[in-house]
């Protein structure tokens, strides 16, 4: 037992510092002592646009408590975002009715500083529901799958963002 012990520190020792000196560095980090917040710092600099409809009004409240966390800085950037939802049913019953459904939301982003599109991308998520004999239980379902739906697409736009900005603004 002692053998192989002996055998895997020296080993291990290797990768921590190899993996040290890839130059990993994770995306959401920052230096307090440089004042220096990184992405974080970044997300916050976004304004959300109002986004029409009841879910755009629930999707815009989930967009800012995932970008706009801690102090509300100056906000150099908009963030346009046009969402299209759609039921597709899928489990049909005996009887031709269906028992199973999707929820799918596409949200469309565009990320602006001033008059100038800085970037455009498209995210989609799918949710899945039950289609119940009673028709609160259905509703209830549903609403559940669009809430679910929502807060992963603004998870979704939030990584997107994060991304960008680390490959635009992170280049040292």
């Amino acid at each position: 037992m002692l053998f192989f012990l002996k055998k895997k520190i020296p080993f291990t020792v290797i990768i921590i510092l190899t993996l040290q000196g890839c130059g990993f560095k994770p995306i959401y980090s920052y230096n307090l002592n440089e004042g220096n917040k990184g992405i974080i710092g970044l997300l916050q600099k976004i304004d959300v646009r109002p986004i029409p409809d009841r879910t755009g009004i629930e999707l815009r409240q989930f967009l800012r408590e995932r970008i706009n966390q801690g102090s509300s800085s100056k906000k150099e950037f908009d963030l346009q975002v046009n969402i299209t939802t759609r039921i597709q049913e899928i489990g049909i019953r005996k009887d031709s009715t269906s028992s199973r459904a999707n929820y799918i939301v596409t949200a469309n982003i565009i990320l602006w500083n001033g008059t100038t599109r800085m970037f455009r991308d498209t995210t989609s998520v799918t949710v899945s529901y039950n289609i119940l004999d009673q028709q609160y239980a259905t509703i209830a379902s549903q609403k559940n799958a669009e809430t679910r739906a929502l807060r992963r697409i603004s998870d979704n736009i939030r990584s997107i963002l994060s991304i960008y900005f680390s490959n635009s603004f992170q280049k040292n």
